[in-house]
């Protein structure tokens, strides 16, 4: 038999002639009836035909999971939009297996440096040490010798730099 399941815009009424033949479920929703209405109905051999894959869900565990049901009832999915799919349906739930396993190492190992990192320390470049002379160019910039730009070539940096140490500065 060839049967139909997608996720609709809203839990839309279906014409009585393709109730059991076409399945569709609220997208969006938590719950999805019909798809467990329809693995009660699969057979071995049977072919699905679904618009695109995120129809399956709305994550990839989600995904992975409906597609391994229907690997182990033994139906032919048809990913309408991936006709490459087709005839590799077999490995393409291989790759869902993969591609979940990977993201969740992934999260395990980004947990783990995050919580090594450096006591939450920023990991970032180190502050510049303030210039010997800096209260010297500081003083001119207060008494209006220089300018910001000139009080930082003064001190070999850029005149922004200087400005937030004139802040910090004043912070102090």
């Amino acid at each position: 038999m060839e049967y139909s399941y997608m996720l609709t815009a809203k839990a839309d009424k279906l014409p009585s002639e393709l109730k059991d033949s076409v399945f569709a479920d609220a997208r969006g929703e938590s719950e999805y009836p019909e798809f467990e209405r329809l693995l009660t109905v699969v057979e071995p051999g049977d072919r699905l035909n679904i618009p695109t894959l995120s129809d399956l869900g709305n994550s990839l565990p989600q995904i992975s999971e409906k597609w391994q049901k229907l690997q182990d009832k033994g139906v032919t999915v048809w990913i309408l939009d991936c006709p490459a799919l087709r005839n590799h349906s077999d490995l393409f739930g291989e790759f869902l297996k993969y591609i979940s396993y990977s993201q969740q190492q992934l999260g395990a190992r980004q947990m783990r440096s995050s919580s090594s990192s450096k006591g939450g320390l920023n990991p970032g470049r180190k502050p510049m040490q303030l210039p010997v002379n800096f209260s010297e160019v500081y003083d001119d910039y207060c008494n209006g010798k220089l300018n910001s730009r000139e009080a930082g070539e003064a001190l070999n940096v850029s005149h922004t730099t200087f400005l937030r140490w004139t802040r910090e500065m004043g912070q102090a």
